[in-house]
């Protein structure tokens, strides 16, 4: 009922800034101006649908796919965009009139319909999205075409009433300050409104956001990082968390529920695929980059036992130079000795490369999974680095220990990370496989689907999903794909040379 209350008010306002925006308009056609012609409305009129057109053609291209996931987010710069076409309408016969620049008049109302027709694909792609959440309860069927014609009727009630009260107000707005002061206030309180309407939506759906929250808020629940405690004062090593048990499993029903994540959920993020941030702090918790050239982020050969980790990976994850430390000699050229094991930085920010396999090999679905596997792993060193300097511990962070693929191989570890990671580790592994009670990604999309998310991929409802024998069409992971990758890996082997005992 929220959700349906601001979008109610936000309408409201349209009507009225439509009105002083027509008038500005006309002014901008010439209508008053004696030296106006028929012929030169003709042809602005031609220029103004040519860049509508072209700028719907482009938009569809480009944002088409993009508009059901981000529906909030393309719903709110839907408004944006149309309220930012009427400012320009309002703006050019100023520009005209007041400056003697006709050229950026032309500019200000071929820019405004630009503006216009990318409002209209938006709106209509995400208006759809966001229909067909409010026509999908979770438990029921909804009416999609009843729902439409309640809405069509609202809007015509709103914009009725919206226009009456405008034809009251505009005529009295009768200076320049007037009419600005007015239309920036009404402008300012519809984007207000329309912001409040989608952040109060509770989208049942995944998109990358959402994705990324959801698994945040899961690796919580089995190692918890929000709130550290320390045994004893005198004790400088906090205790261990023990990952698994009853009681933080009995958490994971309670942390990422639909409104939870919706509401964490930041509508604006350019660096989504660069950065990972904590959803409650916005604290940065490391970087990445995907699709890097594994030959161009090594500077030494690799430890053997990371290689035989990696060999059955789809991806292959490590670190960026300068997030490693190494304990010997970097200019050693003695070839008897294999490569060592580096150590991560402490006070620097983690920073991992995803380095995918061929791409008949890594898969769209792998690619999402590296991602996320490599934002945990982000997570868990950055609680790591805190837990270090919070007790001025002497402890190392050890890079093979951390891309161990067995949870267990961890247990009884006092700083052993989430068992999330290894789990998730595993699972963009050939010949992995992860039971149901294990935290990995079929325990995840169970878990959500109690919750009430709608899964996109059937495989979630039937039980199949992720199972060692299925064969299931890659559309990604629940529809989401990565960016392509820039390089790919052909093959992983042993980068150094032993000498062996006659």
């Amino acid at each position: 009922m929220v959700s349906i209350y601001w979008p109610v008010r936000s309408t409201l306002t349209i009507p009225q800034q439509i009105t002083s925006d027509i008038r500005a308009l006309l002014e901008g056609y010439g209508i008053g101006d004696p030296s106006a012609s028929a012929n030169n409305a003709l042809l602005l009129n031609i220029v103004l649908d040519i860049c509508s057109r072209l700028t719907t053609i482009v938009s569809a291209h480009h944002l088409g796919s993009s508009l059901v996931p981000d529906a909030k987010k393309y719903r709110l710069l839907a408004d944006i965009l149309n309220d930012a076409a009427l400012v320009l309408d309002t703006v050019s016969p100023v520009l005209n009139s007041y400056l003697g620049w006709p050229q950026l008049r032309i500019a200000a109302l071929c820019l405004s319909a630009s503006s216009r027709a990318l409002c209209g694909i938006v709106a209509g792609g995400s208006k759809a999205a966001i229909s067909l959440h409010f026509a999908s309860p979770e438990k029921g069927k909804g009416d999609i075409g009843d729902l439409n014609a309640k809405d069509a009727s609202k809007e015509t009630v709103l914009a009725l009433f919206g226009m009456v009260v405008g034809s009251f107000l505009v005529p009295r707005l009768t200076t320049l300050f007037s009419t600005y002061f007015t239309l920036f206030v009404l402008i300012g309180l519809h984007i207000a409104l329309n912001y409040m309407g989608v952040k109060a939506l509770a989208l049942r759906t995944m998109n990358h956001h959402r994705l990324w929250i959801s698994w945040f808020l899961y690796d919580e629940a089995y190692h918890p990082t929000l709130s550290p405690t320390i045994s004893s004062s005198n004790d400088p090593t906090p205790p261990s968390t023990k990952s698994g048990s009853s009681s933080d499993k009995d958490k994971v029903k309670h942390t990422f529920t639909p409104e939870k994540v919706n509401t964490l959920e930041p509508l604006f993020t350019p660096d989504l695929f660069t950065t990972y941030r904590d959803p409650i702090t916005h604290r940065i918790l490391g970087h990445v980059t995907l699709g890097s050239s594994l030959s161009q982020v090594l500077d030494r050969p690799l430890h053997p036992e990371v290689i035989a980790s990696l060999q059955h990976a789809d991806c292959v994850i490590w670190f960026d130079k300068k997030c490693l430390l190494y304990e010997d000699d970097p200019n050693d050229e003695d070839q008897d000795s294999e490569p060592t094991s580096p150590y991560l930085r402490p006070d620097v920010v983690p920073h991992v490369h995803v380095c995918y396999k061929d791409i008949d090999r890594c898969s769209k679905r792998s690619r999402v999974r590296a991602w996320i596997a490599a934002g945990l792993l982000c997570k868990a060193i950055t609680h790591l680095q805190d837990r270090i300097r919070r007790t001025n511990s002497d402890y190392k962070i050890e890079t093979e220990r951390l891309l161990r693929t067995k949870s267990n191989d961890n247990a009884g570890d006092e700083w052993a990370i989430s068992p999330v990671v290894p789990n998730l580790l595993a699972e963009i592994s050939r010949g992995s496989y992860i039971g149901d009670y294990q935290p990995g990604w079929r325990n995840f999309r169970k878990k959500g689907l109690d919750l009430g998310w709608a899964f996109r991929d059937e495989g979630a409802k039937t039980g199949s999903y992720n199972s060692p024998d299925s064969a299931e069409v890659d559309d990604g992971e629940d529809g989401l794909v990565m960016p392509e990758p820039k390089y790919v890996l052909s093959g992983l082997g042993y980068s150094y040379e032993t000498k062996k005992d006659a």
